[in-house]
């Protein structure tokens, strides 16, 4: 794939990889650094792809590794997908992109921060940028059954909170004889 033909497809698919990358990270700022930064190691690696038809789940798998590295470099900050999205970008006009741009409720997106990461990444490519199970799992370099699996333990509903134990009787007078 040539130079060009690579930043045709990472300019096709920005906003996906963008919102990916928001969601990684929860901090648009740091989602545009994650995708300048797949961008330069996706041209730095494009002899690598195997197969052009998958540039853009290979494109979603240089930014998730970005933000691995990025994670793990900071890991003793508090988790980043935690941080709060404020929206900075002035409205559009257009609803359906300014939805798309903020992301997800504030339930959704606390339901997605509490999945771990892999599970997290695996819903996030098959429910929101659509991909096919293949896919993901070429762009997360793992087993087909994995992403199944991944996927399946994403969507199974979580436990709730445990309940704390009811309060003992309140003593009273005794039992009469």
């Amino acid at each position: 794939m040539t130079e060009d033909e690579l930043i045709a497809a990472t300019l096709a698919g920005a906003g996906r990889l963008r919102r990916f990358a928001l969601h990684l990270c929860g901090d648009s700022a740091t989602a545009e650094d994650l995708v300048q930064d797949g961008l330069i190691r996706a041209l730095a690696a494009r002899r690598e792809l195997r197969d052009p038809a998958l540039v853009l789940p290979w494109l979603f798998s240089i930014v998730r590794r970005s933000f691995l590295d990025q994670h793990r470099r900071t890991e003793h900050r508090a988790r980043i997908t935690e941080a709060k999205l404020i929206p900075s970008e002035p409205t559009t006009g257009n609803l359906e992109v300014e939805i798309l741009e903020r992301g997800f409720s504030d339930e959704v997106s606390k339901a997605l921060s509490a999945l771990p990461e892999e599970f997290r990444t695996s819903i996030l490519l098959c429910d929101v940028e659509g991909f096919s199970y293949q896919e993901i799992a070429e762009a997360l370099v793992c087993p087909l059954g994995t992403v199944r699996s991944r996927i399946a333990r994403a969507r199974a509903p979580r436990p709730a909170a445990p309940r704390p134990p009811p309060p003992p009787p309140a003593p009273g007078p005794p039992p009469p004889t």
